[in-house]
């Protein structure tokens, strides 16, 4: 298919649907983030890190359970690019 991918619904209501065109109904829908409590495996940085983004994407009702790993991945990068900006200072 050509052109640009459709938006999600979620957000396109968070944006108040600004093109004003009917919302999809049937759009597929996911399991929810259920449990999203931090990674063991995560430093003190990366789980403050975690917290901040889980709040905000559950908050929208863009959290699913298969972004988990990729959400980690993200805030110990982060955490690393926290650490390494402090050494370099």
């Amino acid at each position: 298919m050509a052109g640009r991918r459709p938006k999600p619904t979620a957000l396109k209501r968070l944006a108040g649907n600004p093109g004003h065109r009917p919302l999809n109904d049937r759009e597929p829908v996911y399991p929810d983030g259920g449990d999203m409590r931090p990674p063991r495996h995560l430093d003190r940085v990366a789980r403050d890190e975690w917290r901040r983004v889980v709040k905000d994407l559950t908050a929208a009702g863009l959290l699913k359970t298969v972004d988990r790993s990729a959400l980690a991945a993200y805030c110990q990068a982060y955490s690393q690019w926290v650490d390494a900006s402090k050494r370099l200072k």
